[in-house]
């Protein structure tokens, strides 16, 4: 089974973001808009995709995610988006947060940067910080081509932070990691 990592950059501003909004609104709002998003099928190198939403759709569809395990870091963000936006959902889930906050509590952090600097995995960038307010139509090649750098980046890293804490959960921890993303991202009544 195939692992795809996954990490998606999306439009926000000082009054759109996900420090004023809950995921699910964020996500389900209309000034959302994927700016790009990149994907890594095991150990081949990284894939980014930017454009409309059709073509992210169908870069998206070109991976088989009924058959492979999601990886991402934050699952619920990027589970939502691929659930929600793009209707697609992989076979499982699997999440660099949720692990390291079972490993590691508040003590670390939460947040990528401060996870790949205590395990010295390589550095993130801050190319994300420029893209406040820019749509995708307001990115010039240089600016997209950084942006599509520092993603590709996070999904390296992600990848990179999973096989440190991957090795430390039993099988059935990781179907609660799956559960836990499911229950959101692919919400069901009964």
């Amino acid at each position: 089974m195939d692992t795809l990592v996954v990490d998606f950059e999306t439009f926000y501003d000082k009054q759109f973001s996900l420090t004023k909004l809950t995921t699910e609104e964020y996500i389900r709002d209309e000034r959302f808009q994927t700016i790009g998003v990149a994907v890594k099928r095991n150990d081949e190198p990284t894939v980014w995709c930017s454009g409309s939403d059709d073509e992210i759709r169908n870069f998206l569809s070109s991976y088989n995610w009924k058959e492979s395990l999601g990886l991402a870091h934050n699952a619920m963000f990027d589970a939502a988006i691929l659930s929600w936006k793009y209707s697609i959902c992989p076979r499982g889930w699997l999440d660099t947060l949720s692990m390291a906050r079972a490993h590691h509590g508040s003590e670390v952090g939460g947040s990528l940067k401060k996870l790949v600097e205590h395990y010295e995995l390589g550095q993130k960038g801050i190319e994300v910080d420029n893209a406040l307010g820019k749509r995708r139509e307001d990115f010039t090649k240089e600016s997209m081509d950084a942006y599509a750098a520092y993603c590709v980046n996070d999904v390296e890293l992600t990848y990179k932070l999973f096989h440190v804490l991957g090795g430390n959960f039993s099988k059935s921890e990781l179907k609660l990691i799956d559960a836990t993303i499911r229950m959101f991202s692919e919400p069901v009544l009964e």
